[in-house]
């Protein structure tokens, strides 16, 4: 059943989406002065990014802008990859990186910037500094995690009150680690999943040791909630985003790119480029439960710094396969097109403008970091690049005449200016189309594949109580079928207790 979207308060907030530059509020100081040794850089030399002129600017932006897909077709160009992967891939994009400096308008060497969060893999972003500090966290015994109710949702509030929200102010700012991750309901939804998971971990763990002393049992429910978050990030998310095989390749080999004897550095190559494909992925629809089951992403934004009504509890059911059944909402393709909702960016004014659009955002920046360009590190990865052929092919199989006037402007702006985006893809752009040629939008491609595993390989082997250093650890808690190998992330929202919620399911 399909209901209309349910009265919000008007409250004048800048609302803050994905792209938008931040500031320092609502992390503790000592997070911040912790922070100050982990830096941004590169993996390849940046001489071959694009220079930042004015022209170049408005040649980004016009190709941004001209991402945007076809709101007629919109559905249609569905990957093999169910959405819930893009929200995890967000949850870890703010547990691992943090920008709050670099500015779009002026060219900058991504060395000089701080990555304000630390790139550990270690769940910081839930933990915050631990009991001991973030206290406002914790119950009272400081061993688990708060979470707070929601209110009573449904035609005449018949869905009751139940313990599916982030704990909240009075002023409905959540009471998190990083306060990003109350900026969508898919991602709030994963946070609260996670609590779940780490306080279902400790009551496991009390049953199986009574006797364990409070702060013993904290550290000891901390180690195996990071390491089951570690195992589904390598063995569910990332080998469903750059294969098994290439997965498999990096372990036995280990990182190249960013060797274990060298110190690590978050590449912007990463950060402002290839792991961005999610982007691409958003769908314009999803279902988000049996009673809101086909309405706009951007609803997901409806309840930032609210209470969330208990309609609104997120069905990740709807978005995972879970025990057989396929998830309803399957993300986009990682293609060269975005969902058209992302021309519209929570918290920008009306009118389709270049501040508005992410892919223009993602493209300008990409040359105020310097980020080097897709040909010229494919050349440095030892792969060959993409022809100008594929660059320009279309990404539509049967095209409608609207998406025949889409690819012609695209071609148009690559080829301009003696073909400077041709010869110069900047590194974003030129890793959807690899994914879009070589897979088609259901995986990414080796340029982009290289980048995102090698990256997430090396945070692995480094990560504090990280299951890569202990190769007898398994998965023991949520594993469904006896193999602790096939511990996935669907088992780890049952065990939390978040697949499956009475009255939404």
């Amino acid at each position: 059943m399909e209901t209309t979207q349910p009265d919000v308060p008007e409250v004048k907030i800048k609302r803050l989406a994905h792209g938008f530059r931040r500031t320092m509020f609502g992390f503790s100081p000592s997070f911040v002065e912790n922070s100050r040794a982990d830096r941004f850089g590169y993996l390849f030399d940046s001489r071959s990014s694009i220079s930042y002129t004015p022209e170049n600017r408005k040649l980004l932006e016009d190709l941004g802008l001209n991402m945007l897909e076809d709101p007629a077709t919109a559905g249609t160009e569905n990957s093999t990859i169910e959405s819930g992967y893009t929200y995890f891939g967000q949850f870890v994009d703010h547990d691992i990186t943090l920008d709050v400096d670099s500015d779009i308008d002026v060219a900058r060497d991504a060395r000089s910037l701080i990555n304000y969060r630390t790139p550990n893999l270690e769940l910081d972003s839930v933990y915050g500094d631990g009991p001991g500090v973030d206290s406002f966290l914790y119950d009272s015994e400081g061993v688990k995690l708060l979470v707070a109710d929601t209110v009573p949702g449904g035609a005449d509030n018949t869905i009751p009150i139940m313990p599916f929200d982030l704990q909240r102010n009075i002023n409905g700012k959540a009471i998190i680690g990083d306060p990003r991750n109350d900026e969508n309901l898919f991602v709030a939804q994963m946070h609260m999943s996670i609590i779940k998971f780490h306080n279902a971990v400790v009551d496991a763990i009390r049953l199986e040791e009574p006797a364990l002393a409070p702060d013993k049992l904290f550290v000891k429910a901390q180690t195996e909630v990071r390491r089951h978050y570690q195992w589904v990030l390598m063995h569910d998310y990332l080998k469903k985003i750059i294969g098994s095989g290439s997965v498999d390749e990096l372990l036995a080999s280990g990182p190249k790119l960013m060797p274990a004897n060298k110190k690590f550095f978050m590449p912007v190559e990463f950060s402002v480029a290839a792991y961005r494909f999610g982007h691409s992925q958003i769908r314009d629809n999803y279902r988000f439960n049996q009673v809101f089951n086909n309405s706009e992403f951007f609803w997901a934004f409806t309840f930032t710094g609210r209470t969330v009504p208990s309609d609104w509890i997120i069905n990740w059911r709807s978005f995972f396969t879970v025990d057989g059944i396929p998830a309803e909402n399957m993300a986009r393709k990682i293609d060269t097109r975005v969902a058209f909702s992302m021309g519209q960016l929570p918290g920008s004014a009306p009118g389709g403008s270049f501040f508005a659009t992410l892919s223009s955002r993602n493209l300008v920046r990409s040359i105020a970091l310097k980020v080097g360009t897709g040909k010229a590190i494919a050349k440095k990865l030892g792969i060959t690049p993409l022809t100008d052929e594929e660059l320009l092919r279309s990404p539509f199989a049967n095209p409608t005449p609207n998406q025949v006037q889409l690819h012609e402007r695209t071609t148009e702006i690559l080829r301009s200016n003696n073909n400077l985006l041709l010869k110069r893809t900047p590194l974003w752009y030129y890793v959807l189309k690899e994914a879009e040629v070589m897979n088609q939008g259901n995986q990414l491609g080796p340029v982009g594949g290289s980048i995102v595993g090698e990256v997430f390989i090396r945070l692995l082997k480094q990560s504090k109580d990280s299951f890569l250093n202990d190769p007898d650890w398994r998965p023991r808690f949520g594993v469904t079928d006896g193999d602790p190998n096939s511990f996935r992330i669907v088992d780890l929202l049952r065990f939390a207790g978040t697949l499956n919620i009475p009255g939404i399911h």
